[in-house]
């Protein structure tokens, strides 16, 4: 397919005013991006198509609402599909949660030694997880935008209608509690960093990972 050479502003104004191929364009240009985002918190790949699907049909249906950052779209879509996700991960909470009440089969499989090697690991994403869900929602976008999808502060400032300044300063708030609580993390098979006492001797400390390489690792 050619690219085309107009804005998504441009775009958007051709769509809004009947023609709904320019429509087409924009979700061409953005369908992959917005798909990779979805399912990196969905992991699954039919919910991150459903994803897609919902974030393009709520960019129709506010379709005099949206905000464009220097002519493009993307941070608009990118906050869309956070938030549809959002929706998503908490339905499928549900879902397992339901599924967890039903009564067990009979001579059911432990499955436990067949993922054995993999529970460290496990352990630690969910634990990631856990800590990003303990960030209130709107820091959860912040971190998503700034830190995920690597978007310039004035970009996402612009895209939620929050002075820079306030982005900047819940930003670093969030890196804070992330790392109070993911800092004495390490990776699966790492040696734990020597005791106080160790550390007197010749032998030099090992630091664990930062919580800011381990929340990009597991979140992308």
């Amino acid at each position: 397919m050619v690219d085309d050479a107009r804005s998504d502003a441009a775009l958007w104004l051709e769509a809004t005013s009947g023609t709904e191929s320019s429509f087409g364009v924009v979700y061409d240009r953005y369908r992959a991006r917005i798909f990779r985002k979805a399912y990196s918190r969905v992991l699954d790949r039919t919910d991150a198509e459903d994803v897609v699907a919902v974030v393009f049909l709520e960019a129709w249906r506010r379709r005099r609402d949206v905000r464009f950052v220097d002519g493009s779209l993307l941070p608009w879509l990118l906050v869309v599909t956070t938030n549809v996700s959002l929706n998503t991960e908490r339905s499928g909470r549900r879902y397992r949660r339901l599924l967890a009440k039903l009564p067990a089969a009979e001579h059911a499989v432990d499955p436990s030694h067949e993922v054995g090697d993999r529970l460290d690991s496990e352990r630690m994403s969910q634990q990631i997880t856990a800590a990003l869900q303990r960030l209130g929602a709107s820091d959860r976008r912040i971190v998503d935008l700034c830190l995920v999808d690597q978007l310039p502060m004035a970009a996402v400032a612009s895209v939620l209608d929050l002075p820079v300044g306030t982005v900047k300063s819940r930003l670093s708030r969030a890196r804070a509690k992330l790392q109070a609580e993911l800092g004495s993390l390490r990776e699966p098979g790492e040696a734990p960093a020597p005791s106080a006492a160790a550390t007197s001797t010749d032998t030099p400390s090992t630091e664990a990972p930062s919580s800011d390489d381990l929340g990009m690792e597991v979140t992308r």
